[in-house]
């Protein structure tokens, strides 16, 4: 018995010894720990990343909120917050798009809108532009917010970015269009009190060669001068994958023509668009609203269909 109990202790001496305290080999016991850090980090960038876009959804939550305040109350806001804004989110997108090599992302026509948005909110007195800046606000800018499927996700930054580059021109043109007064009332500048006619120039065949001549521009940095491959990624680039149709010409250029044809036909459908909200008070209010459950109901798409399984994913 003495010596069984003895040749018993030492079998269990050597299992400890290859199995370890927990009845796993060494390799194994490194491996789990192992594991269990990198879980542990994974949880912690969770954590951390779950974080942020709960800022984020407060944030949009309450710029929801200060924004129905504004246009339907507090017009004098308005340019204040354009004003302040506008830089500040743009300029945020630029460096996260400048670290994914998006930056190309940031020549497209709506950044270009803005911009010239921008302008008209210092020199809001000049009517040529004020009547241009209405119609591509209104048009190509606000009316790109449901075609290209910008979506009201509120946790989201990035698609929270894009839905304030299509909304915030055509709210600010709202606002001056038809509650001149307000929005003027301690902006540095004045907002036109008797708004300008309608003008077929300057509200169609002038925003269409705005848009024709940032075609050109893009055409040749997109396609001619500096031509961006991977891991650069285009709008061009982008939707030539997702819409093959568009090779239906066939070869390079003929592909390049059906993309800036189609640019071109959306433009010119557009522009009416805007005429008429410039013309008519409810016919501007249906058209912005219109637009905005459009994106509420994409952002509702992908909660129910994207979020839903990513965040099922996340918690396997």
């Amino acid at each position: 018995m003495c010596t069984t109990n003895k040749n018993g202790k030492k079998s269990s001496k050597i299992r400890k010894r290859v199995l370890g305290e927990n009845g796993m080999t060494e390799s194994q016991d490194y491996y789990q720990l192992h594991q269990d850090n990198v879980d542990s980090e994974r949880s912690k960038d969770n954590v951390e990343g779950r974080t942020l876009e709960k800022l984020v959804y407060v944030a949009a939550t309450l710029g929801i909120l200060v924004l129905t305040l504004v246009v339907s109350s507090q017009q004098w806001a308005m340019p204040f917050l354009f004003a302040v804004l506008s830089p500040l989110i743009i300029g945020i997108r630029m460096i996260f798009y400048w670290k994914l090599k998006w930056q190309y992302f940031m020549i497209d026509f709506c950044y270009f809108a803005n911009a010239l948005t921008y302008v008209f909110l210092w020199f809001p007195e000049h009517e040529n532009l004020y009547r241009a800046v209405f119609a591509v606000a209104n048009g190509p800018v606000l009316v790109a917010a449901a075609v290209y499927r910008n979506s009201l996700v509120f946790h989201h930054h990035d698609k929270l970015t894009s839905c304030y580059i299509h909304f915030m021109p055509p709210l600010l043109t709202f606002c001056a269009r038809w509650f001149p007064a307000q929005t003027s009332l301690f902006w540095c500048r004045t907002f036109a009190a008797e708004v300008p006619p309608f003008s077929p120039v300057w509200m169609y065949a002038v925003p269409f060669v705005f848009f024709l001549l940032h075609s050109v521009t893009y055409f040749l940095i997109v396609n001619v001068f500096v031509k961006p491959e991977d891991p650069y990624v285009t709008s061009y680039a982008y939707l030539a994958v997702k819409y093959e149709r568009l090779n239906c010409i066939g070869g390079k250029w003929g592909q390049a023509l059906a993309y800036y044809s189609l640019n071109w036909l959306f433009c010119l459908c557009s522009l009416p668009v805007a005429i008429l909200a410039y013309t008519s008070f409810p016919a501007h209010c249906a058209l912005i609203v219109f637009a905005f459950l459009v994106v509420v109901w994409n952002g509702a798409t992908y909660y129910m269909h994207v979020f839903n399984v990513k965040g099922l994913e996340n918690d396997l």
